[in-house]
């Protein structure tokens, strides 16, 4: 047969680096929060090899929801949004991180904890701030996209 072969282009969503990040913590973040509900708050505690990895306080649940929720919200709403939310979530989240390890009492008695902030909290907050300053600003100079 003498017919051409015609291709046809699949146009499959793509996305950059700022939506990758917003589905993905979006989604780790509401995860957290799904999984404090099942487990239920009230100061119990998830350890692992003597670290706290989750204390489960209503303060954190509700942090938990409002974060996942607006990062994977932002997702959905494109690409300027996540942009937009990644910057502010790594700002609130370096501010934490830096609170967190400055007044560790404060910080811990604010999100619910009886005392100190544990440190795992502050290591998780610090790689929060930065997946998300990383997607909101530096994404795009990294790479040419965002």
């Amino acid at each position: 047969m003498g017919s051409s072969a015609a291709t046809m282009e699949t146009s499959s969503p793509r996305f950059g680096i700022v939506q990758t990040y917003a589905l993905v913590f979006g989604i780790a973040y509401i995860a957290v929060a799904l999984l404090e509900d099942i487990l239920g708050a009230g100061g119990k505690t998830l350890t692992v090899g003597g670290y706290t990895i989750l204390m489960l306080t209503g303060v954190q649940n509700a942090i938990h929801w409002i974060v996942g929720v607006a990062v994977l919200g932002s997702f959905f709403a494109g690409e300027s949004t996540a942009k937009l939310v990644a910057r502010v979530v790594g700002i609130v989240f370096v501010l934490v991180t830096i609170l967190g390890l400055a007044v560790e009492p404060t910080t811990g008695h604010l999100l619910g904890f009886s005392g100190a902030l544990p440190g795992s909290y502050n290591v998780v907050h610090l790689l929060t701030a930065a997946a998300a300053l990383f997607a909101g600003f530096a994404a795009t100079r990294a790479y040419g996209r965002s």
